[in-house]
């Protein structure tokens, strides 16, 4: 076999490989949601929690029944409170499935907070839009405060912005949330590995023991507000990333169990936190309710699921086709190295 033909097979084996390892990836395009889902009365009470709590005149969800005060210098209560993101960014896209148009209106009036005001650079990554890798502590901004019908609201954004805080979380996989963020962040910049990574240290945080919720620093911390509470919001987070990533997981039907253990038969909203005990602490709330029912629009979860790597400043085939045609020259000139040779030891006994 000469050496010219010799090549053209390794080259043509490198193409399969190629397409091989595409293959492989496409594989990861068809999401399957998990088969231990609540009833459909569940769901669509938990869509009601949501939609009875809208104000038309606002075009957002209030952030809950309470009647305690927001953590604004100057507060209205919780119930006549208005929070950008996290709790509208989550709540336009969870209602979706329920009610068009009424989720398309809050999307639009949170857009629009967008445009003046910035991403909050660590919730819209649950909506396809990467953030940064370092995350930023965060800093409660009152961006409206007006009479509406004759009551006093607020809106505000939790924003996470640098210029906000400059603070950064350096134990970032001591949160479950954050890591959940982070593991779609990766997602969506198309590396596999850091995004299970990710996944796993949140997923690590769950207490197996008891199996009510998340222990991270959050319950374990003294002082954190949350001290030796678990945070539910954080169950409908590891859900939703499960589903988009389909990574493996052992406690996929305990989080779903807990999670809606919690839903109020009355309103059908989520509770906002629980006692290490289980005991349910405070109401239900728009972010909790909302992060929940993100974990079953099927449809943001395959389009998540299908935009791996969408965030990758240097495409997949960019990147193989660079490889391949490195390799191949490479061994086109190993494998004729010496005809050249030859040629130029020809050239110089001629001239000499």
């Amino acid at each position: 076999m000469s050496k010219t033909a010799f090549s053209l097979i390794i080259i043509i084996t490198l193409v399969l490989l190629v397409s091989t390892i595409s293959v492989i990836d496409s594989s990861f395009t068809n999401p399957k949601v998990s088969d231990s889902h609540p009833s459909s009365t569940q769901l669509n009470n938990t869509s009601s929690y949501l939609l009875k709590m809208y104000n038309p005149t606002v075009g957002l969800v209030a952030n809950s029944e309470d009647k305690g005060p927001n953590p604004s210098p100057d507060p209205v209560p919780c119930y006549n409170t208005y929070w950008v993101y996290s709790d509208n960014l989550y709540a336009g896209y969870a209602l979706q499935p329920f009610n068009q148009k009424i989720a398309d209106n809050i999307t639009d009036t949170v857009q629009r907070y967008i445009d003046d005001w910035g991403w909050p650079l660590l919730f819209e990554v649950a909506i396809g839009v990467p953030i940064p890798t370092v995350i930023h502590d965060g800093k409660d901004i009152v961006v409206n405060d007006g009479v509406v019908n004759g009551t006093r609201v607020q809106v505000l954004l939790d924003r996470h912005q640098p210029h906000d805080n400059a603070g950064t979380f350096q134990d970032a996989d001591t949160y479950a949330d954050l890591c959940f963020y982070m593991s779609l962040n990766f997602w969506l910049k198309g590396d596999r590995v850091m995004s299970e990574n990710w996944f796993r240290k949140g997923e690590a945080l769950w207490n197996h023991n008891t199996n009510y919720g998340f222990y991270d620093q959050a319950v374990y911390n003294p002082n954190s507000i949350t001290y030796r509470r678990y945070q539910n919001y954080k169950d409908g987070l590891f859900l939703f990333t499960q589903r988009v990533t389909e990574f493996d997981s052992t406690i996929t039907e305990f989080v779903e169990a807990a999670a809606w253990s919690y839903q109020n038969n009355k309103t059908g909203g989520i509770t906002t936190q629980r006692w290490l005990n289980g005991s349910r602490f405070g109401t239900a709330n728009t972010e909790t309710t909302a992060a929940l029912l993100l974990a079953y629009n099927e449809h943001l979860i395959s389009k998540l699921h299908d935009s791996f790597g969408i965030a990758n400043t240097w495409p997949y085939w960019t990147t193989m086709i660079l490889i391949f045609t490195v390799v191949a020259v490479t061994i086109i000139i190993v494998l004729n190295i010496g005809n050249i040779r030859h040629r130029i030891a020809a050239r110089i006994a001629r001239v000499s």
